[in-house]
């Protein structure tokens, strides 16, 4: 049998004008389809697929990138995808992909679920983010017990100062690794940065308990506890709920328990809502 050429081997489709177009690899479809086959894929993954097309959408974001992962991205959770590709993703690949989705002006909530390999300088482009509500860092899902992880302060904390120094940030919420945690130092980088989080949130307007109006934090706590007499709570996030964010004290009681509680494995507080 005659062998046909390669030319006509080629998948064909009509161009925006018309012509014929020759599809040779997937960044020659057009950015429709591309954006109709990332709908079926978990939000991180998309973000991942539109850096892998085009290398240069993490620098300058262009129409195919953008339609690829569009505009609705105020929760970004690297538990949405397997477990085993979070752990692969580095430094660079995270930094990639908040560029893409334009991160600082649109993530509300971060969650860098399983993503163990990184050291935290590809949270870079969220410096100075004013509309950053949460940053989990603990790199493990609800209810687990934190790895060990490669993730530094060194990195992180100067990104973190960088958001909360700005005149109406919004973040509310920090969940550290637990190696962060675990011994407690005054003299250390981390335990300088809780006190000044504190100090900045404490000059915010006044939050109250939703349910007794108690204004908080209360009974000589702070927003991010700095007792390094206490292991156990140290470095930990008060007097808020991880998932709904909502604030409460620790005396008020619905249906026989707490209103917020938390859980001893993860280190999390949780409303009864």
């Amino acid at each position: 049998m005659e062998e046909v050429p390669p030319d006509n081997k080629r998948r064909r489709i009509s161009a925006v004008d018309g012509s014929p177009q020759s599809i040779r690899c997937l960044t020659d479809l057009p950015s429709g389809i591309l954006a109709h086959a990332a709908s079926f894929l978990a939000e991180p993954s998309k973000a991942l697929f539109a850096v892998a097309l085009d290398g240069n959408s993490a620098v300058s974001t262009n129409e195919r990138s953008s339609a690829i992962v569009g505009n609705q991205w105020s929760i970004l959770d690297f538990g949405w995808i397997e477990e085993e590709l979070a752990a692969k993703l580095n430094d660079d690949d995270i930094e990639k992909v908040l560029l893409c989705i334009d991160a600082v002006n649109k993530v509300k909530r971060l969650k860098l679920t399983n993503c163990v390999n990184i050291i935290g300088a590809g949270l870079e482009p969220l410096r100075g983010s004013l509309i950053i509500e949460q940053i989990d860092l603990s790199l493990v899902e609800e209810h687990q017990l934190s790895p060990e992880p490669h993730i530094t302060c060194s990195h992180v904390l100067p990104i973190l100062d960088s958001i909360i120094e700005r005149e109406g940030c919004s973040l509310m919420h920090l969940q550290f690794p637990s190696v962060w945690r675990e011994e407690p130092s005054a003299e250390s980088e981390f335990h300088a940065f809780i006190l000044r989080y504190n100090q900045i949130r404490g000059n915010w307007e006044e939050i109250s308990c939703l349910e007794c109006n108690q204004s908080l934090p209360d009974n000589g706590n702070q927003w991010i506890d700095g007792d390094v007499s206490d292991p156990i709570f140290y470095g930990t996030q008060r007097h808020t709920c991880y998932s709904c964010m909502k604030h409460y004290c620790y005396s008020c009681v619905t249906n026989g328990a707490r209103k917020l509680g938390g859980c001893h494995t993860c280190k999390r507080d949780y409303c009864a809502d």
